[in-house]
This record gives C-alpha cells, structure tokens and sequence, in this order.
C-alpha cells in the first residue's frame, strides 16, 4: 500500500509542482504558410517565417502554389496562413466564396494599389489612352490573379486588342525591366507595393471607369480556428503592419540578395524597434520547475 501512495504523490508532484505547460505548448508548435511568386508575398510570407521560427519558436513549414490553391488550401485546414490577400476588390471572390472557412487577422499594409503600369517616359497618361499609342501585348501575370480579371475586364470596358500575356511575376519584371533598358514602350499589370517601383521610375494609368479602384489594404487571413490553437502566432500577425517605407525596403533587401532569409534579418536588424514592438511579450513560455 504503501509503495502504490507513493507513486501517487510523485505523479501528484509532477503534475502540480512542475506546472502545466502553456496552452501553445500542448499542440504542435508548427505552422503552414502558404504563398505565391508575387514580390510581396515572397517578402511578406520570409519576414513571417523569420520572426515566427527565430523569435517565437515555432517550426515553419512554407509552400510556394498559385493563388487559387492557396484559398481552398486554408480554407480546408491544408495549411495555416496566407499574408498577401488584398481586399476588397481584388481577392473578393475568394473571399466571398470562403467567407466561413478563414480568419481575417488584419492588415499589414494598408497602401496597396493595382492596375496598368508602365515607365515615366512613356506619353500616354490612361487606360483609353492605350488605343491609339500601344498596340502591343500587355506583360500580366497567373491567370488566377485578381489583377489578371481586373485587365480582361479592363480590355473590353475600354475597347483595347491588346493581347495579356500571361507570365509569372519575375517573368513580367524582367520584361519590364528589359524593355526599360532599351527604352521601348511597354505595358504591364502592375502592383504597388513591388520591387519595380523602387528600382524604376514608373506610373499608374488612369482608370476613369475605376475597374482597378483606388487603393487596396493587403490582410493575413488563417484558417478557422488558428488563433484558437496559436494565439501568440495570431497576436504576431495582428501587430505586423509596415509602413510604405518599410516594405519598400525590405522588397529591396530580398531582390539584391540571393538568400531571402538573410535579407530579411538584415531588415530586422535595421527595423529592430518596430519588430521588437510585434514580438514583445510573445516569445514561448516554458514549462515551470520546482
């Protein structure tokens, strides 16, 4: 009897005096960032994946995969996180069609803005204007993209032949820049913020019909549920806002350099104040020891 009394009390011990372990601490500490090959969910989902495994102490899992995958995928809880989705306008579909899977766990840049996007020295300043000045194909990107929609009802509203060309974000980029280059006219679906706009001098087209509207905000949305099971995580994203400054800087920092990660700490390390505000108080807790 009293062997078994004393095994009680040291499984009684280990219980209460060792303390129970933080709520984050009983599931996985591991998430799944899904993204796209657009610039700035390049930048966006790598600063996430930084300051989730090196200040939080999670395991990151990332996976690169076209826009609409990236929807159904949270939406089902194949993965967590997606921090590039641009409301109202451009991501609405997907929104309203998985409006009851997702968590919206706020902006984290509120100046974004999409349209026709072409160099500062090109003479035409619309849309409309593109009738009789450029007959070329214009440079676009995934065919998926709420951009992409916004120029196919772009052509027609404004009566324009112009082919889209339906390339990849770096594909269209480097047209860009080539053309840029030899000085030639060119027109691409472009998008602010991007990489493009701090390294070329460059212009939106007016849009009199406002197919592409005015400015957007870029959300993180997760899966139902994910602030539930990772609420330090969620309070990350939530506090994650960045200046127009700080994203055009830190798209810089990823394009000049070959590894995305050491771009993004050596951001970190030049934004240490801000990211110290998003971190604080967040770091895991451990387990407490008699």
């Amino acid at each position: 009897m009293k062997k078994y009394m004393i095994v009680f009390f040291l499984l009684l011990g280990i219980t209460f005096g060792c303390g129970a372990p933080d709520r984050e601490d009983e599931r996985a500490r591991e998430i799944y960032l899904v993204y796209t090959d657009w610039a700035e969910s390049v930048a966006l989902t790598t600063l996430s994946e930084v300051l989730l495994k090196e200040h939080l102490g999670y395991k990151v899992i990332t996976r690169l995969t076209g826009v609409d995958t990236v929807f159904s995928d949270i939406a089902q809880g194949r993965a967590d996180v997606f921090v590039d989705v641009w409301v109202p306008h451009t991501h609405a579909g997907f929104l309203e069609m998985y409006e009851d899977q997702l968590e919206n766990l706020g902006p984290n840049y509120n100046e974004a803005r999409t349209g026709l996007v072409v160099p500062e020295y090109m003479a035409v300043e619309s849309i409309p204007g593109l009738e009789t000045y450029y007959t070329d194909a214009i440079a676009g990107i995934d065919t998926s993209a709420g951009i992409m929609r916004n120029t196919v009802e772009a052509l027609r509203a404004y009566h324009l032949d112009n082919e889209l060309l339906v390339l990849s974000d770096p594909e269209m980029a480097e047209k860009l820049g080539n053309a840029i280059r030899r000085r030639e006219n060119i027109v691409v679906t472009g998008w602010e913020p991007h990489w493009i706009f701090h390294r070329y001098d460059l212009k939106f087209l007016d849009d009199p019909l406002d197919i592409y509207m005015e400015e957007e905000s870029i959300h993180t949305y997760a899966r139902t549920g994910f602030s539930e099971d990772h609420p330090n995580a969620a309070r990350l994203f939530e506090r994650m806002v960045l200046s127009e400054r700080q994203i055009n800087s830190l798209l810089y920092e990823i394009r000049r350099r070959d590894d995305p990660h050491e771009a993004v700490r050596e951001w970190i390390r030049q934004n240490e104040f801000v990211v110290n505000q998003w971190v604080r108080g967040l770091s895991p807790e451990r387990e407490k020891i008699m």
